[in-house]
């Protein structure tokens, strides 16, 4: 927690100190701390899975780095080259007497990431490494000075992915209900080499769990259900694990009901605190199923498909990959180097009222469209939906709405290997934004898209 607090608290003085263009104000880094962050940045800047490696063995200290844990370690900093392509160091701050955090230049996305460092106080090797992306958005002033200005510059970030060959997909930015810009970039299948269009159906991973809370608040809102309904009133004993049956539905729409699937008994007492899972969404799926006696899906097309005019929004069941489906590519770090590897799974996983459905970056635009403007709940119920569940213990969740990112950004996002789905609004202004791609390589065009927009306020309703 004290590394933490301190990598946070150089980040904080690195940030201001560049904001000002000044020099750091903040303790300097060790020697040993910067040859740490520069040995890492070269191998980064390398990109092979030998150059990694071999970083490793020479400033890791395996003790503290446990060999399970290597891979995943070496496959984020493979990651990170791949969206980077060169990095380089801007500024370092110490953390505490053996750390340092450095703000570092990326060359394809255009921002600043951070790379923070902690060194074992005996060996002096690095015991503890993080990459933060996307640390800091750099937006010039004329960029948001219109929304033509905001379109041109997401258009040359999301082209510049793509002909790096790291994002595919489609991009849909919308303001009051105008399409503002949409494009599809990048390959559908690359064995085939067809190209992405507009109207691909991909994936949405957890975005579907929006869909499910909305379904759920709907059936609020007619009485069939109640927030403080618990699961065993629905699924009797059939609930799982043990002490599921009285769990408040409520809990799982906020994600503080600690159901696992598998386990013998809650991990925790529901209410208390967050811990985002799929087991309950699914749940709710079933219970859903309970209430109106018809598949999930087929209550979804009813209540909210054909409302909001998504007609290519359904739940796909198929054994084997579609060849009218992007094919979805997860990353791979080996010692093949960085690459795309078809992810069949992405296709053949049943959606559940966790996520897993298929759509279209202009059916979830129309999904959110109704959603926020009160035509699926009303706007009350939609206030309580965004308003995260402190009481509960989700300082940044709803009910089947996600507040993690910050700057009043609502929504939600999912991401499997392969499939890669972001649909966010700010605050009340009326912006909205769809990605949806086949590579995961989603990030570096939210995170512009809200540098752009800036923090929106929540209208204040009477």
């Amino acid at each position: 927690m004290r590394a933490a607090r301190g990598a946070a608290v150089a980040a904080a003085c690195l940030a201001q100190a560049l904001s000002a263009q000044t020099a750091p104000r903040c303790e300097p880094a060790t020697r040993q701390v910067d040859t740490a962050l520069a040995t890492i940045v070269r191998a980064v800047n390398d990109g092979s899975y030998a150059a990694i490696t071999r970083m490793m063995a020479e400033v890791v200290d395996s003790t503290r780095l446990p060999r399970a844990a290597r891979p995943v370690v070496q496959g984020s900093l493979g990651r990170w080259h791949w969206m980077s392509r060169r990095v380089a160091i801007v500024a370092t701050c110490a953390t505490g007497r053996a750390g340092g955090s450095a703000v570092i230049s990326n060359a394809l996305t255009g921002e600043q990431d951070r790379l923070d460092v902690q060194l074992d106080s005996v060996s002096g090797r690095v015991a503890r490494l993080q990459v933060v992306p996307g640390h800091r958005v750099i937006v010039a002033a004329g960029d948001t000075a219109s929304d033509d200005a905001r379109v041109a510059a997401i258009r040359r970030l999301v082209r510049q992915l793509a002909d790096s060959d790291v994002f595919s997909g489609e991009v849909l930015f919308a303001r009051d209900g105008r399409t503002l810009y949409h494009e599809a970039v990048g390959l559908a299948d690359r064995a085939a080499r067809r190209a992405a269009v507009v109207g691909d159906r991909y994936s949405i991973a957890s975005v579907g769990k929006l869909v499910t809370g909305t379904a759920v608040m709907q059936l609020v809102e007619r009485g069939v259900l109640a927030l403080d309904d618990t699961l065993g009133r629905f699924l009797g004993d059939s609930a799982r694990p043990r002490g599921a049956g009285g769990v408040p539905l409520r809990t799982i729409l906020s994600h503080t009901d600690g159901l696992v699937r598998g386990a013998d008994a809650p991990s925790f007492a529901p209410g208390t605190r967050f811990s985002y899972v799929n087991y309950g969404y699914a749940l709710l799926g079933d219970v859903i199923e309970r209430v109106t006696g018809r598949p999930f899906a087929d209550h979804f097309a009813a209540a909210i498909f054909a409302p909001a005019g998504m007609r290519h929004t359904e739940r796909l069941v198929t054994a084997a990959p579609r060849p009218d489906l992007p094919t979805a590519y997860a990353f791979v770090f080996d010692s093949a180097g960085p690459l795309l590897r078809a992810n069949p799974m992405a296709q053949t996983q049943p959606a559940t009222g966790a996520g897993w459905l298929f759509s279209t970056a202009e059916d979830l635009f129309r999904f959110a469209e109704s959603l926020r403007l009160g035509k699926l709940v009303t706007l009350a119920t939609l206030d309580s939906m965004r308003t995260p569940k402190r009481d509960l213990g989700a300082t940044d969740y709803g009910y089947g709405v996600d507040r993690y990112r910050g700057h009043n950004i609502w929504g939600h996002s999912g991401l499997i290997p392969g499939a890669n789905a972001d649909l966010e609004l700010y605050g009340d202004s009326g912006y909205t934004l769809v990605v949806l791609s086949n590579t995961g390589a989603n990030d570096p065009v939210r995170r512009l898209v809200a540098a752009l927009v800036g923090e929106r306020p929540f209208r204040v309703r009477e």
